[in-house]
């Protein structure tokens, strides 16, 4: 019975121990006793990962126990020769104690709200399958509204929670954007390269530089003239760095206004 009303206390008193019908007997000690009721509690296995257990509720002061039928139910067991509570499906260990011939497991209570992934899925469809980040921001909502906490408080994982429920949900799936898709338009020409060339007459940090791009492919190159601006000058940067190096003279030409390229 202690261990219930901490369990409540401890959990700002959202369980309330419920009446059963038949009672259940149990033996400690040598003595037998009633149960009083039932209690729902949340046991944290991982942040991921919570059991949910109805016990019985007598008037003795012993802890929570987990059953076979708990073990089974979720994958677990205890190695008694590393003195840990091992979780199969979530493929975890957990450490656990020895006391007067019995194996204890402590756990740590987070004050946020826990919810299980089936309970997550009915949020998701009572807000009529709302996206992950509208849910995500009436939970900050809820908890600025009811706890008065920051923004901080809220759990980092949350939205990527609600991101594996809308994932999992089939209507969600059906109901979505098609993902975007790269479009590129084709020439209508054959692409040649070297057939038509821009040229154009730069500066940078005060000093002239000679830029070249192939109109098909896109490909350029560019240097810096030598001997100032001169008509010269820019044949000579032309002749190194795009027609003796690649495939030489171009069909085309398209320069600017200067003068330097109209005589060149």
């Amino acid at each position: 019975m202690q261990q219930a009303e901490a369990y409540i206390k401890l959990t700002g008193g959202t369980g309330t121990i419920k009446k059963v019908g038949p009672k259940t007997v149990y033996q400690f000690g040598g003595g037998k006793h009633d149960t009083v009721g039932c209690l729902d509690i949340r046991v944290p296995i991982t942040a991921e990962f919570i059991i949910i257990m109805a016990v019985d509720v007598i008037k003795l002061n012993v802890p929570f126990l987990l059953g076979l039928d708990t073990l089974d139910r979720y994958k677990m067991y205890v190695n008694n020769v590393t003195d840990e509570l091992v979780c199969v499906n979530e493929g975890v260990s957990l450490p656990t104690t020895r006391s007067d011939g019995h194996v204890y497991y402590s756990w740590e209570w987070n004050p946020d709200i826990l919810y299980t992934f089936p309970e997550l899925v009915r949020i998701h469809r009572h807000f009529f399958h709302a996206s992950p980040e509208r849910l995500y921001a009436v939970i900050i909502t809820a908890r600025l509204m009811l706890r008065r906490a920051k923004n901080g408080d809220a759990v980092p994982e949350t939205l990527q929670r609600l991101q594996d429920v809308a994932a999992a949900c089939d209507v969600c799936q059906r109901l979505a954007k098609d993902p975007g898709r790269f479009r590129a338009a084709l020439p209508e020409g054959d692409v040649i390269f070297n057939r038509v060339v821009l040229i154009d007459l730069m500066f940078l940090n005060g000093r002239a530089v000679l830029h070249i791009v192939d109109k098909d492919t896109l490909f350029s190159a560019a240097t810096f003239l030598r001997d100032g601006q001169s008509t010269a000058a820019v044949w000579d940067a032309y002749m190194s760095v795009w027609v003796t190096r690649y495939a030489g003279y171009s069909n085309h030409i398209h320069v600017d206004a200067g003068t330097q390229l109209h005589s060149a």
